[in-house]
This record gives C-alpha cells, structure tokens and sequence, in this order.
C-alpha cells in the first residue's frame, strides 16, 4: 500500500437534469463578502457532516450550458440532460462527507478574484486522501452557486470531465462497446464491497477506447491503490504517458515517486503543487514526512513544526511531531506536545493508548512527568 500522502476519494458522475428555459435569470459575479459567506456555510456543514449546501451547490444552468459548450455541437442532448440528472442523484455533498473519515475535514484554503470572478479553493481531507476543489462562483437571484469546480485530481473543470465522457459515448463508441458500460456501475459495487481484484478485472474489459478516457484512467488508480504498489504505479505512468502536461500530476506523482524511493523528485512535486495552489499549510505535513524518509530529521522537524503551528488540530501532524520528537531523543518536547494536544481535546485516550502501544516507555515518562508536577 502506498504512503498516506496524496491518495483521494474520487467521485464519478456519469450523469443530468432539466432543458434551459427559454427566459432565464441573468446571472452576476458575486462579492468578495458573498463569496466567503458561501465558503464558511460550507465549512460549517461539513463539519456537522450534514450534505445539503453541497448537494445543492451548482448553477444548473450554469453546469449545463458549460456541458454542452465542451461537448460541442453534435452532442446528444438527452446524454445531457441524463448528466444533470445523475448529477443531482448522486448528491455531490453526500460525496464529500462520504471522502471524509472521522478526522477528515473540508477546509477553505483561500478565496480570490480571477477575470472578475469570485473563487474560493477547498482542500478535501479523509483516509489519508487529499484533493482541491476550485468553485467558480456565480449569483443569480440573489442566491450564490457555483458555475464550475476545477477539481485538481482531474486537472479539469468537472463539466470537461462530464464531456468527455459523454461525447465518447455519443460519438466513439460501437453498440456492443456501448453495452459494456453498464460494467461500470458493476464496477462501483465491487468497490463499495471492497473486491478490489475483482473489480480491477472488470475494468480490464473495458473497451480499449473507454479505458483512454481521464474519468476511467481515474477510476482505475482508484482500484488500483488498494492493490499491491507495482499495479498501482503502472497505474499512475500509465495515466502519465495519457496525460502527461496535466498539472494534477503534481498532485498524483508524490505517491508513485514515494514509492520508487525517488524522494527528491516526490518533494519536487509537493513544492509545485503548493506554488500552484498558491500555499497551503497541508503540504508541510508531506515534507516532513518526505524529508525523514530522507534521514534529515532537522529539515522534518521543521517542516512539522510548522505544520503544528497552522494546523494545531491536525491529529496526524502531531502524533508524525511526535515521533520525530522521539528519534531524535527530545523526550520533553515531546512530551510537552502530547500534554498540549490532550488538554486542548484534539487527542484521546483512544489515540494515546494507539501511542502507547508504540512507545511503551513514554507512557511511564509521562506518569513520571505527573507526579513532578504535582508535586
């Protein structure tokens, strides 16, 4: 199994929902003040893990018109509109909160203006997954939605994504290939059941022309991750070889470098990928962990330090402090830290007994620590 540094939840919409009407409310960039009360309604319900701002977070008409510009002329109208159904279906919220494990979190990483646009840039976090998702905003009737998500993993708008997908169908693809789609969906139960095997075999008999498709090149790395490292990094070069100018491979090299053991080139791609998000405080986590695996303690010491102080509640950074901490025989400090983390509530018993069971002395050091300070 790879690192836990840049694997994600990767959601597939295949799709669509109702015709533009003939008279439309015209639609207006929101204000900056709008934008951000967007962002923190969002934060706030993912934390309550509640799904409904986000299942509801798209400008139909927006979505659809920016569908059918990248289909082109000749896409199928009903293939369109069968996308806008599912999309609504398949409930883009739930999606999220399901990318989210217990610790997991969607967090506003920045709001910004672009060619006049309000924006506001997520970082999706769970299992051990991260991935950015970039909403382009609009207002129409005095309510603010988004027009589009640029989401990093793909290296595309989500409408792109969704095109392409179709035009292959409408287009490309012979009846008896057509007919082998209905394997995705079979597909997708095998992964919900965890039948990572079986489920990459299903894939395997794709259409040759489907499986060159970035949605499907996307939905086999996800397979692929729960298999062993050699079929999930033939996986990552072969979405490479496809696609290889995508700046998502920033994002989707880190683990496939990590596990060559090519860590320069892995702390290259965190390094872009930050200067291409514009900094997020996240990507210290991956240096420090890159650079221990690199055997300089100082510089991952550092690095997590950092970490710690922006992300105070990251539970991994901390306990990942910790143990650098501890190699490097800084019992105080690290005992300092684990106090810190206990008494501001982001570690539990749960969570110290998990340490304990790694470093059983540390857990008489911190006894000891007690009674001096009782004393």
């Amino acid at each position: 199994m790879p690192l836990p540094l840049t694997r994600t939840a990767y959601i597939i919409f295949l799709l669509p929902a109702f015709l533009l009407h003939a008279c439309t409310v015209p639609e207006h960039p929101p204000t900056k003040e709008e934008a951000l009360a967007l962002a923190h309604k969002i934060e706030r319900s993912t934390v309550n893990r509640d799904p409904s701002v986000l299942n509801n977070i798209f400008d139909e008409k927006a979505i659809q018109r920016r569908i059918t510009a990248e289909g082109g002329l000749f896409l199928n109208k009903d293939l369109i509109k069968g996308a806008m159904d599912g999309l609504r279906q398949n409930q883009f919220g739930k999606s999220i909160i399901n990318g989210m494990d217990q610790d997991g979190s969607y967090k506003l990483i920045k709001q910004y203006e672009k060619d006049g646009k309000q924006h506001i840039l997520f970082r999706l976090y769970g299992n051990g997954s991260v991935n950015y998702h970039d909403y382009e905003l609009i207002k129409r009737d005095e309510t603010v939605k988004a027009a589009d998500i640029f989401i990093y993993l793909s290296g595309e708008n989500f409408s792109k994504t969704i095109a392409d997908a179709l035009k292959m169908t409408n287009e490309n693809l012979p009846k008896e290939d057509l007919e082998k789609l209905n394997s995705v969906k079979t597909i997708k139960v095998l992964m919900a059941q965890k039948e990572y095997e079986k489920a990459n075999q299903a894939y395997e008999e794709l259409p040759a022309s489907l499986k060159k498709i970035k949605v499907y090149q996307l939905l086999h790395i996800t397979i692929t991750i729960n298999l062993n490292n050699d079929i999930y990094i033939k996986a990552l070069n072969e979405y490479k070889s496809l696609f290889p100018n995508d700046p998502n491979m920033y994002l989707m090299m880190v683990d496939a470098y990590t596990l060559e053991k090519n860590y320069p080139m892995a702390l290259q791609s965190v390094n872009k990928l930050d200067s291409l998000i514009d900094k997020d405080p996240y990507q210290d986590y991956l240096r420090g962990l890159l650079y221990r695996l690199m055997k300089d303690t100082i510089r991952s010491q550092e690095y997590l330090e950092r970490l710690h102080t922006n992300m105070p509640t990251f539970k991994k950074g901390t306990i990942q402090l910790m143990e650098t901490y501890l190699l490097e025989n800084k019992l105080a400090s690290a005992i300092r830290l684990i106090k810190q983390a206990l008494d501001s509530n982001y570690l539990d018993q749960k969570n110290l007994t998990a340490i304990y069971s790694y470093h059983p002395d540390l857990k008489k050091l911190m006894e000891e620590d007690s009674l001096k300070t009782l004393k």
